[in-house]
């Protein structure tokens, strides 16, 4: 392979957040740019941006740390969100619609083997968007009677321990496997 020598003629440009590059002169420069009056090969119009162009920042972001020169402290207020309940705060108040999450097939053999398996995934489908949370299930607390898993009816009981933002959580949940929706509680866990 042979190099190359790039031998056209380019101006050097700049756009109004002050921000440089060159442009090949026998082009129309793009919309936002304008020529500042260099016009030389590459290398020289290269060289003369970095002998100007000193303060890489863009002009906005330099007019606001001039007008702010101690930051934005001063300017800070409340948090927003300061009186809005957390995560864990909406769900351990009541019952919560749910559906169980299973990937790739969603149908009562699949809960099964999730079930065999030790680990559950619930949708929370209350919250923005639904919250997917994973717990795992003690043998103890696995209840299928009263279900026909390859009929898909009847109804089970599973109880298991997760984790959300950190706080210990129990996980109550009845499902229903014909629609694999049921109602569910969480109680926070002594740590």
């Amino acid at each position: 392979m042979t190099d190359t020598v790039d031998e056209r003629t380019y101006h050097v440009v700049r756009n109004v957040e002050e921000q440089y590059s060159i442009w090949p002169a026998d082009q129309d420069v793009p919309d936002g740019w304008t020529t500042v009056g260099k016009t030389g090969g590459r290398q020289e119009c290269l060289s003369h941006i970095g002998e100007v162009w000193t303060d890489m920042r863009p002009l906005s972001l330099r007019t606001f740390m001039a007008e702010h020169p101690d930051g934005l402290s001063e300017e800070v207020t409340e948090d927003p969100f300061a009186d809005t309940p957390t995560l864990v705060d909406r769900l351990t108040t009541g019952t919560h619609p749910v559906e169980v999450s299973l990937r790739p097939d969603r149908t009562a053999a699949a809960l099964k083997e999730a079930i065999d398996r030790g680990y559950v995934f619930l949708r929370f489908t209350g919250t923005d968007g639904g919250t997917e949370l994973g717990m795992e299930l003690a043998e103890a607390d696995r209840d299928p009677s009263g279900a026909d898993f390859t009929a898909g009816t009847g109804e089970i009981r599973i109880a298991g321990q997760l984790e959300l933002d950190f706080v210990p959580l129990t996980c109550t949940a009845t499902v229903d496997l014909a629609t694999l929706t049921g109602q569910a509680n969480l109680v926070v866990r002594p740590a």
